[in-house]
C-alpha cells in the first residue's frame, strides 16, 4: 500500500501535464484522453482500451431512441360531484414524468377514491406516466345523519393509512381505527387534524365532517438486508432519493469480480454489463431494449429497489452541487462530495463523502472476465438509460478529478451497479 501510495504521489506531483493527460493504469495500459477518442472529453479513459471500441456516438449509425410522450385523461363520477387538477396540467407527458392528481369534493358530497390508473382514496396522490393512462376520480351525495372522514398523509412517499370500517361516509357516531403505516426509510410522527396524538393505531369518532393527517418523517440513514443472499447494505437519504450506501454485490449470472477475485467483491461490490444489471437478455447488449425498461427498473437490484437512470443520477449530482449545470460543462465537484474518505478503496483519498454515498472504484471489465483495469482509480455505474442499440448511459468518477460524469458507453462492458429505492 505505501508502495502504491508513492507511486500515486510521483504521478500526481511529478510527471508532465501531458503525462498526467495520458497516464498508465495499474495494467499497464495507456489511456487516448484526446476529444473524440473517448466517449467523454472530461479526462478519462476510453472503453476502447478495453474492448477495442470507442464509446463515442460520433460516426454511429444507430439513432438516438427517443423519448416517449403519453395522454392522461381525467373524468368525474358523477360530473357534479367535483373536480380534479393537476400538476403539471399538460397535454402529453415524457415518460417518467410525476404528475400530482388532486380531487376537490363540492358541497354535499365525499371524495371516496380513484379508478383506473390509480386504486387510492388519498384525495391527493401522484401518476407516474409510463404510459397512456385513464383516471377516473368517483365522489358520493353524503345522505342525512352521515358524515364524511377525510384521511391525508403529509408525505405521500412517507407511509399509508389503513381504517376499519373502511369507506369516506359513515353514520353519525360510528367509531373508526385508523392506523399509520410508514414506508421504507420513515417513521410515523403522529396525528393532526381530527386528532393530536402519536398514538398509533387511533379511534375517531365521526360525529361531524372530519379530517385527520398522519404524519412520517424521513429517516436519514439505516440498513436492510437483501432477502435473496443475506447481504446487508447501508442506505442513505440525499435530498429526495434514497440511495445504497455501497456497491451492489449480488451474484447475478454474468456478473464478475474484479479479475476474478472475491476479495475485490467484498471491497467494490460486483461487475456487470448493461444486460446483466437490468436483468434482460444479452441480446440487449447489442440492439434496442428500450421497450423492455420500466421507468424504475429493478433489474438486478433487491426488491423495492432498482437501476437509476440519467435523469435520476442528475438529480443526485445537482444536489451534492448546487452549480452543476451539465455533464462537461465544468465546476462539477460532486465526484468529490461523493467519494469514499477510506484510503482502502482509492489509490489515494481525495473523496470528502459529505453525504455518506461512499463511492468506490471498481473499475471496469470485459463480459467474459478475460480482462480487467482501473480498480482503485476509476469507478464506473451503470444507468438504465438506454442511448443507442450498443451503448447505455454510466456515470463515472476518478481519483483525480473532482467531477462525476455522465456518458454513454457499450453495453457488454462491466461496471459497477449502485442502487436507488423505488
Amino acid at each position: 500500500m505505501v508502495l502504491a501510495l508513492f507511486f500515486a504521489l510521483f504521478f500526481l506531483l511529478g510527471c508532465t501535464q501531458a503525462e498526467r493527460d495520458n497516464p498508465l493504469d495499474p495494467d499497464g495500459v495507456n489511456y487516448a484522453w484526446a476529444v473524440g477518442e473517448s466517449s467523454s472529453s472530461s479526462g478519462m479513459p476510453s472503453s476502447s482500451s478495453v474492448d477495442g471500441s470507442s464509446s463515442s456516438s460520433e460516426g454511429s449509425s444507430s439513432s438516438m431512441v427517443p423519448l416517449p410522450e403519453y395522454a392522461l385523461e381525467i373524468s368525474v363520477d358523477p360530473a357534479e360531484g367535483g373536480s380534479v387538477s393537476l400538476d403539471p396540467e399538460l397535454e402529453l407527458y415524457e415518460q417518467g414524468t410525476v404528475v400530482t392528481v388532486k380531487a376537490a369534493a363540492k358541497e354535499g358530497y365525499a371524495f371516496v377514491g380513484w379508478s383506473g390508473a390509480l386504486e387510492s382514496e388519498y384525495k391527493e396522490w401522484y401518476i407516474i406516466m409510463n404510459g397512456n393512462k385513464t383516471l377516473t376520480a368517483k365522489f358520493e351525495l353524503i345522505p342525512p345523519n352521515s358524515y364524511s372522514l377525510e384521511v391525508h398523509v403529509n408525505d405521500v412517499h412517507g407511509g399509508t393509512v389503513r381504517h376499519s370500517p373502511s369507506g369516506s361516509i359513515h353514520v353519525s357516531g360510528t367509531v373508526v381505527t385508523v392506523t399509520a403505516e410508514p414506508e421504507f426509510g420513515y417513521e410515523f410522527t403522529g396525528w393532526s387534524g381530527a386528532a393530536v396524538s402519536t398514538e398509533n393505531p387511533i379511534e375517531i369518532t365521526v360525529d361531524g365532517h372530519k379530517a385527520l393527517t398522519a404524519n412520517f418523517a424521513a429517516l436519514p440513514s439505516g440498513t436492510f438486508t437483501d432477502s435473496r443472499d443475506g447481504q446487508e447494505y447501508g442506505w442513505v437519504r440525499i435530498g429526495t432519493q434514497v440511495w445504497m450506501a455501497k456497491n451492489l454485490n449480488y451474484n447475478a449470472d454474468g456478473s464478475k469480480c474484479y479479475s476474478n477475485s472475491n476479495a475485490n467483491c467484498v471491497t467494490y461490490g460486483r461487475l456487470y454489463n448493461w444486460a446483466t444489471a437490468m436483468n434482460l437478455n444479452s441480446s440487449c447488449n447489442s440492439s434496442v431494449c428500450s421497450g423492455q425498461v420500466q421507468t424504475k427498473h429493478r433489474g438486478v437490484c433487491p426488491t423495492g429497489w432498482h437501476v437509476p437512470s440519467d435523469a435520476e443520477w442528475d438529480v443526485l449530482v445537482k444536489y451534492v452541487d448546487p452549480n452543476w449545470t451539465s455533464n462537461f460543462s465544468g465546476g462539477n465537484i460532486a465526484g468529490t462530495r461523493l467519494k469514499a474518505t477510506a484510503t482502502g478503496g482509492w489509490i489515494i483519498s481525495t473523496g470528502t463523502d459529505n453525504y455518506d454515498f461512499s463511492a468506490l472504484p471498481g473499475g471496469e471489465g470485459r463480459s467474459d472476465g478475460s480482462f480487467f483495469q482501473s480498480v482503485g482509480y476509476y469507478g464506473y455505474w451503470w444507468s438504465s438509460s438506454e442511448n443507442y442499440s450498443g451503448t447505455a448511459g454510466r456515470r463515472y468518477m476518478s481519483f483525480n478529478h473532482e467531477d462525476a460524469i455522465g456518458d454513454s458507453d457499450n453495453k457488454s462492458l462491466l461496471f459497477s451497479v449502485r442502487c436507488l429505492q423505488d
